[in-house]
């Protein structure tokens, strides 16, 4: 199958000089190559309007150049922001933009049989990616319904994504804003790597040891993680609770100070991915509160490690996690929340602990990349293109 990829969100080689970015439409596209299928990943990236700068002046009008990532050829566009909370290009920019991806396409030779988009409403005025494809889909994150609410006067977005043969999204939240948009989005999940996946005798030993309240954070260390409030919480319960915080960001001197220097929570900085598993296998719970939240494949790493995970209410993995059958949901950011729920994790008998555990790592196990990628290719049009702008 003829695939091609459109994503704001790709790692790049440094010499190119972009702040390197998150790898996890790298490890779909690299997951697409190795099952066969001919893929091109076209890698859309732009300098807001508070970094314009002279050098930037070239990139008014889009540049193109190519490279490649472990076998995924990449096309970077770049480009300078011209309006400020815009998020897509000017007329002109996508003008160009099109002529460009009309080039790409004639010199790759292959006509695509599926295009994915993510992030789509910031792909609004690129035309070209409709062009000759039967079946077109957008994965849908929390940014593009934020877009789509309050900077889309004039709906041009909206009739943008109604091109869209089908509609995807990761969470809860994301669908129920696109129902209410009148389409009926399919669920589409990025999975990890099998190899990841503690040994299932990892995990019944893991099950054999006491049950403790070993809490475990690996991410940015930024304000929409709610680090805090797992600081604040391991306080609150003194001795009874550890807290390993792995990550680095500018939030980190802060959490540090609010620390205090206490002897059970441990801040690791930045660590290697396999480090990072290691620090998961050795705690008992996984906790994440953040807000908002898209995703959080963080969440199915833990859970493959045998952690129990504690996740937010109506963000990135509700839904997925069950609340008291493979993890917890809570309000984010409330301590007080988060403080009883420990108790009450601390209180579970052998059996519940041994449930919650086994569930969370199956879901762990039925979320690897040969099944989410699956996921992905058989997402079947639900709405031709003609009938999504009737709806709208």
């Amino acid at each position: 199958m003829n695939i091609i990829v459109y994503t704001h969100h790709y790692p790049s080689p440094k010499e190119i000089g972009l702040t390197q970015d998150t790898k996890v439409i790298h490890y779909f596209a690299k997951k697409l190559v190795e099952k066969g299928h001919r893929v091109q990943v076209v890698h859309l990236s732009y300098w807001p309007v508070k970094e314009f700068s002279i050098g930037h002046l070239r990139h008014i009008w889009p540049v193109m150049q190519g490279y490649e990532i472990e076998g995924v050829p990449v096309r970077l566009i770049q480009y300078q922001m011209l309006t400020p909370r815009r998020f897509y290009p000017e007329w002109f920019q996508a003008w160009i933009i099109n002529a460009q991806l009309r080039r790409m396409k004639k010199e790759l030779g292959w006509t695509a049989d599926k295009v994915f988009v993510h992030f789509p409403t910031t792909f609004t005025g690129l035309g070209e990616i409709f062009a000759d494809c039967p079946c077109t889909l957008g994965d849908f994150h929390n940014m593009d319904c934020t877009l789509l609410r309050g900077r889309d006067k004039h709906g041009k977005m909206l009739r943008f994504i109604s091109r869209l043969n089908t509609w995807g999204c990761r969470n809860k939240r994301v669908r129920e804003f696109l129902t209410s948009c009148g389409r009926m989005p399919v669920p589409v999940y990025t999975g990890i790597e099998a190899e990841l996946l503690g040994s299932p005798t990892e995990i019944e030993a893991k099950k054999q040891q006491p049950g403790g309240l070993k809490l475990i954070y690996v991410g940015q260390l930024i304000p929409l993680k709610n680090v805090d409030t797992l600081i604040e919480t391991v306080k609150r319960l003194g001795k009874d609770a550890e807290l390993t915080i792995v990550g680095d960001g500018q939030e980190r001197q802060r959490l540090e100070e609010m620390a205090g220097g206490c002897g059970n929570i441990t801040f690791t900085g930045w660590l290697p991915r396999e480090e990072a598993l290691q620090r998961m296998k050795q705690a008992d719970i996984f906790a994440m509160v953040s807000s908002p939240e898209t995703y959080g494949m963080v969440y199915l790493e833990a859970m493959a490690q045998g952690c129990i995970p504690i996740a937010s209410r109506g963000e990135g993995f509700d839904g997925l996690i069950r609340d008291g059958e493979n993890g917890f949901l809570l309000p984010p950011g409330d301590a007080d929340a988060l403080v009883a729920l420990l108790n009450r994790i601390a209180n579970l008998t052998q059996e519940e602990r041994c449930r919650l555990i086994d569930n969370a790592y199956a879901l762990a196990c039925a979320m690897t990349e040969d099944q989410t990628t699956e996921g992905f290719l058989q997402a079947n049009s639900l709405h031709r293109p003609e009938q999504a702008a009737a709806e709208m």
